[in-house]
């Protein structure tokens, strides 16, 4: 039984290799070939001529910036309003919170006149009535 076990965690062993083996492959193929787009990506950035590159590189630039400008305002609009809504988070759960003891008192002062109402009713010396 122990030779089984041994068996079998060998194989488990080596299947965990030969799997991470495979993974360290597809690794290095994707790896190559993102160099390979890099490569082709700057060859064609050196064939182009300079002044096209100055104004494209102007005019991306450009809108680059609004871009940014525009995402910028847009996270201040949204941390002003993630602030307001965690406030009134937090003055919610307080609110349930006081609300889940004023109904805990009240059940408690029900229970309270129950217990009168049952003894009053009861014509006995007893401060529980058992009927």
């Amino acid at each position: 039984m122990w030779d089984t076990l041994k068996a079998t965690h060998g194989n488990i062993n080596e299947s965990k290799e030969v799997r991470s083996r495979s993974q360290a492959r597809r690794k290095r193929r994707k790896n190559r070939k993102s160099l390979n787009l890099c490569i082709m990506a700057k060859k064609e950035d050196d064939s182009s001529s300079v002044s096209s590159s100055n104004y494209l590189n102007s005019e991306n630039y450009s809108q680059l910036l609004q871009a940014f400008q525009e995402t910028h305002e847009e996270a201040n609009r949204l941390a002003l309003l993630n602030n307001r809504l965690k406030g009134m988070n937090s003055w919610l759960e307080n609110r349930v919170k006081t609300l889940e003891e004023e109904l805990e008192n009240s059940k408690t002062d029900f229970e309270n006149l129950e217990i009168v109402y049952k003894n009053s009713s009861c014509k006995c010396n007893t401060l529980v009535c058992e009927n």
